[in-house]
């Protein structure tokens, strides 16, 4: 038995002397927990500071109501101005908003128009302009913004009956019908006699004689007209499909590309490198060879996972093909430049294959190959921009979504290429200082 318990005593000190292995086996488990308990009801807040693009042009006192009540709630941040031609914030009309929409800034933009509510009015128009990109977060946004619009039906409601009243019978008839009503109830009932002349303006929202939301809902849903307006993806096949086969596609392509250049310890040890440099080649040449082997590699499976999906859920890859193979050339940078990196830094095969697992794990569970990056928390938001996941998703959600053109490409093709530079640079410096040779 002694024999046994120091055998165990070797594996727990090796165990331990494996970083990735006991990254894969703690870190990488509280990591996920942490994430999909934040998400999922960790914390109950649910997502906060969705960009929202908003335009009140209305002057009544419902719509500024309502404004406050849409600017103090937590899921939303109301976008209000613009960036012009000229560098200078402008507030938005009609057309800035939507193309405000149309170019990503925002996924949705809700305008009070100036006949929304007016002195003859029983009910409130609306306009909401979206872009569905993310199912998901479209419809918590509906959701929400429809919940705030009905607390405000109840006032709405009385505001718009005293409103017919007063057409009907006119102004000073209205008051002095509404005066005998109240003296007669209070006469029979314990009622407040202010109360009953006030109606009109009692807080309902707030009120113990409003059973539930749902019941606000159905009794005032008539009372809502809620304009909406694709302006984005309304011509895509198939929405599910073409929103996420860009995350899956760069999930797998890491896996691949980190197998692939960690394969340069095997070739060290089993001697195919010594039997390459007796012959006229340098190491150089060999991290050359490998660094477009793999790139040209990762080129390829992007272009077949691409055609996959056209092939079986019929995604639109050919009418913007130019633009797509950009975003693929871009991605597949990045992604070789991480395996490389994970072969300069590591000291052994499974040691870069473990760290490997974990950072893709990461960049996909943040970056929003798994799920939409707006439930996640605010701080997990920011970091997600850090990783290459992030931005070729978006990329390609560009050009196969939104359309996009090269110039429109260009910051997020920059960033991709951004990456690839620096960690290319670093892993150049690693290699030189490391014995992997």
């Amino acid at each position: 038995m002694k024999t046994v318990l120091h055998l165990i005593k070797k594996d727990y000190i090796l165990f331990w002397h494996d970083k990735p292995a006991v990254s894969l086996t703690f870190i990488v488990p509280i990591f996920l927990i942490f994430l999909f308990g934040s998400i999922f009801g960790g914390s109950g807040n649910g997502p906060a500071g969705i960009d929202i693009a908003f335009m009140n042009q209305s002057n009544s006192k419902i719509a500024a109501k309502l404004e406050s009540v849409l600017d103090t709630t937590k899921a939303f941040h109301l976008v209000r101005d613009f960036r012009n031609d000229n560098g200078k914030m402008v507030p938005f009309d009609t057309n800035s908003i939507k193309d405000y929409i149309r170019k990503g800034n925002a996924v949705a933009a809700f305008i009070i128009p100036q006949d929304a509510f007016t002195d003859t009015s029983t009910g409130l128009r609306l306009k909401f302009f979206y872009d569905p990109k993310n199912a998901m977060e479209m419809q918590m946004i509906e959701g929400v913004l429809t919940q705030r619009i009905m607390t405000q039906m109840p006032s709405l409601f009385m505001t718009g009956m005293q409103h017919k009243a007063e057409t009907f019978l006119g102004t000073g008839k209205g008051l002095a019908f509404n005066r005998k009503i109240a003296l007669t109830v209070s006469k029979y009932f314990n009622v407040d006699t202010a109360r009953i002349l006030h109606w009109s303006t009692y807080n309902f929202a707030d009120s113990s004689n409003i059973d539930s939301a749902a019941s606000k809902s159905n009794f005032f849903s008539n009372l809502l007209q809620l304009d909406k307006e694709q302006l984005v993806g309304k011509d895509v096949n198939n929405p599910d499909a073409t929103r996420s086969v860009g995350g899956w596609a760069m999930m797998f392509l890491l896996f691949t590309l980190t197998a692939t250049s960690t394969s340069l310890f095997d070739e060290n040890k089993s001697g195919v490198v010594l039997r390459i440099l007796s012959a006229p080649v340098s190491r150089v040449h060999i991290l050359w060879g490998k660094y477009l082997y793999n790139f040209s590699l990762g080129f390829i499976q992007l272009l077949v996972m691409f055609f996959s999906g056209f092939i079986i859920f019929r995604i639109d890859i050919f009418s913007n093909f130019f633009n797509l193979l950009l975003v693929i050339i871009a991605g597949a940078l990045a992604c070789t430049a991480f395996g490389m990196l994970l072969a300069a830094v590591s000291k052994t095969s499974s040691q870069a294959n473990g760290l490997g697992t974990l950072l893709i794990l990461t960049m996909s569970a943040i970056g929003g190959a798994w799920f939409p990056t707006f439930i996640l928390p605010p701080f997990i938001q920011i970091l997600s921009k850090f990783t290459l996941v992030y931005w070729a998703m978006n990329g390609f959600m560009d050009v196969l979504w939104r359309g996009s053109n090269t110039i429109e490409l260009l910051p997020g093709i920059g960033v991709l290429i951004g990456i690839a530079a620096v960690v290319n640079v670093f892993s150049i410096i690693r290699f030189k200082k490391g014995n992997l040779f």
